[in-house]
């Protein structure tokens, strides 16, 4: 390809926002549109793809990644923040959970200035993608994303004991766990992107029918510098080995972590910060970088062994979750509860792992440039639980694990693991394990927040 192509449209990513828009927008024949991604393309054939971004019985947070990582840990407690570099993104090696968000979010969004985001408004474009077996008003029926739950009949004898002990203390049991537009209480089958076993990421639900559409580019391993312009206008580009890619417009898709990274190293950002490095401000715009949010997480809080006469019944993962409310909040849920299976080669015995998110993150954080080179490591700092409410919802729902682990029938076949538990006493040694143990669970956003003119830290309407 020419080093100074022109496009009317240059997508800048290939994860899921940026394989939808390429399905969408080279739907229009006259649209041409090139679409860039830093790591490898695998191509349209699934055999072609490495085994671990086709089974979705896998999370493979080390596959194809960044290199990204928490600031503020020290080197015996770094936190790898798992952001794939690949045509697809994240989505082809996330635990492909389909799970719609609250429309309480949705509608606060548009209340806060932002028309078109009311739960309403996008509901038609969530039943767009999807294909959805339970159908119903809530669900799409002929949408690129399969989604699959896990029958009864299917589940283990520890996924049933799980629901079981849930309904114990007090969770209702709600099979369709998109099914209301609010955020209730509860233990389901989890909803998932999967198909005969296989992650249905996005490059093979929405890319792969666009690739042979004559007036769709793609070019991978191509890092992306920054944004070019003509005075105040984008007119395309430059990437990290020179090349200039010229577009009518430019959409940045890199994700909460690389978008901010291309504003900043272009000149848009906080001033000061820029000026630090030595860049010409093009705009001071305080908000590119802030704002950080992600879910705070605490893996294996449960973790035991299979008791050998109670079968596990194979490998699983994620079969299902239970949605539930912490004392911060007195509206909907804020935490979520997973679980699964596998075995230990090491052990020779199967164990079961629980895990903790946080489903509403009430602390920011940012994203910020330590060079000028788009290959330098950037200074990511979530901010994780410097609210304290984070903190308090969290050890609720450690707290809950634990009550859960001790009901029967799961008390009956699950044997404690103490060597890979966080152990405490009280409340204030929960608290402390809590701040020792939490992580992420990979869904930054928010970094270049849209909201309306009056808002000073909106990056974009």
């Amino acid at each position: 390809m020419d080093r100074t192509a022109s496009f009317d449209i240059v997508i800048v990513g290939a994860g899921p926002a940026g394989c939808v828009l390429a399905h969408r927008l080279t739907e229009d024949p006259r649209c041409r549109v090139l679409l860039l991604e830093a790591g490898p393309d695998y191509g349209r054939e699934p055999t072609a793809w490495p085994v671990e971004m086709r089974n979705a019985m896998s999370f493979a947070p080390d596959s194809h990644a960044w290199g990204h990582f928490q600031a503020d840990r020290s080197a015996e407690r770094t936190v790898h923040l798992s952001q794939a570099q690949v045509v697809g993104g994240s989505s082809t090696i996330n635990s492909c959970i389909w799970l719609r968000g609250s429309a309480a979010d949705y509608d606060e969004w548009a209340a806060m200035g932002n028309p078109g985001w009311s739960f309403a408004e996008l509901l038609p474009y969530f039943r767009l993608a999807e294909t959805d077996p339970l159908g119903g008003p809530l669900h799409g029926i002929a949408g690129p994303v399969p989604v699959f739950r896990v029958t009864e009949a299917d589940r283990s004898p520890v996924d049933r004991a799980v629901v079981a002990a849930a309904k114990t203390l007090g969770f209702p049991v709600i099979e369709d766990l998109n099914g209301d537009p609010v955020q209730r209480p509860g233990v389901g089958p989890t909803p998932r992107n999967v198909s005969n076993g296989r992650r249905m990421h996005a490059a093979w639900t929405y890319l792969a029918p666009a690739r042979s559409r004559p007036n769709l580019a793609i070019i991978s391993d191509v890092m992306v510098d920054h944004i070019l312009f003509d005075r105040r206008r984008v007119v395309g580009v430059r990437t990290a080995d020179g090349r200039e890619l010229r577009g009518a417009e430019v959409i940045l898709c890199a994700g909460a972590f690389g978008s901010p990274a291309i504003l900043l190293r272009s000149g848009l950002g906080p001033a000061e910060h820029l000026r630090h490095l030595g860049i010409t401000v093009t705009l001071d715009q305080p908000g590119v970088g802030q704002g950080l949010r992600n879910h705070p997480f605490l893996g294996q809080l449960i973790s035991g062994t299979v008791i050998a006469e109670h079968a596990p019944g194979g490998p699983s993962s994620l079969p299902t979750m239970i949605k539930a409310r912490s004392s911060q909040t007195n509206t909907e849920i804020d935490l979520h509860i997973y679980h699964g299976q596998f075995f230990d080669l090491e052990r020779q015995a199967w164990v079961v792992v629980f895990s903790l998110s946080g489903a509403y993150a009430r602390s920011h954080g940012s994203v910020r440039l330590s060079s000028t080179d788009p290959k330098a490591p950037l200074l990511i700092d979530h901010q994780h639980l410097a609210e304290l409410a984070d903190l308090e919802a969290l050890c609720d729902g450690a707290e809950l694990v634990s009550e859960l682990a001790s009901m029967s029938p799961l008390n009956a076949m699950v044997r404690p693991l103490p060597s890979l538990l966080p152990v405490w006493r009280n409340r204030n040694e929960l608290r402390a394990s809590v701040r020792y143990h939490v992580t992420t669970t990979f869904h930054p956003s928010s970094t270049c927040r849209m909201g309306p003119s009056r808002d000073p830290t909106a990056v974009v309407d």
